[in-house]
């Protein structure tokens, strides 16, 4: 279910600037996950062990062995996949009032540009999409400052941010495919799951799912 809003009527219910000329799709059913909690609930009944790394698989002995390994998967697995590691600026804003923060994405030439979303500690995370170094699993990634500016601005014109300056900028890995699809196999005994980074983490229980049938497989 979805309802345009118009640019008078968007900035009346969101703390967001609509450009002159420029209508809204508001998605009803849309949202965040918050992170947190959904590992909590996902984990339950599971033994997870922290700060316990795997170096190589022929150390396992299991029938199965699922690998998600995000941005390392390629330390694990041969042939490796085909992803690429960059590591992305993200951007912190306090907004300017109590309204509820949508999640808002802005497209270019029907490209994913910049989006926002609730934050429940500042009020906005902002990110441009795609626009980080390609880098090492594990290496020291400081943001950039070029995109943090541009960052900055877009938010300036498009959220009702308390300041169009950041309160706090840090980094995330993105591990991306070239068409951004997932990648869901088994080769013998190892099931490779690779689900792109915070586009995959919305779709963790689908593909969860699809991960437990490829391990059950009987070879």
């Amino acid at each position: 279910m979805w309802e345009r809003l118009e640019r008078r009527e968007a900035e009346r219910r969101f703390p967001i600037r609509v450009p002159p000329g420029f209508f809204c799709v508001l998605q009803h059913e849309a949202g965040i996950v918050l992170a947190d909690r959904a590992l909590a609930s996902l984990a339950r009944g599971i033994d997870v062990r922290y700060r316990t790394p795997v170096t190589s698989l022929a150390d396992l002995d299991a029938d199965s062995i699922v690998v998600t390994a995000g941005a390392w998967v390629n330390r694990l697995v041969d042939p490796p996949l085909a992803v690429r590691v960059t590591g992305e600026t993200i951007c912190y804003f306090r907004r300017a009032d109590a309204r509820s923060v949508p999640a808002v994405v802005s497209f270019k030439a029907q490209k994913h540009q910049f989006y926002a979303l609730a934050d429940p500690e500042h009020g906005f995370k902002v990110g441009a999409h795609h626009t980080g170094p390609e880098v090492c699993p594990g290496a020291e990634v400081e943001p950039d400052p070029r995109i943090v500016q541009a960052i900055s601005a877009w938010a300036a014109r498009h959220l009702a941010v308390a300041n169009p300056r950041p309160v706090e900028a840090s980094t995330c890995l993105y591990t991306s495919t070239a068409d951004e699809s997932f990648v869901l196999e088994r080769r013998g005994r190892i099931v490779v799951g690779s689900a792109c980074s915070g586009h995959g983490f919305k779709f963790a229980p689908a593909i969860g799912a699809r991960l437990a049938a490829l391990a059950l497989e009987v070879l």
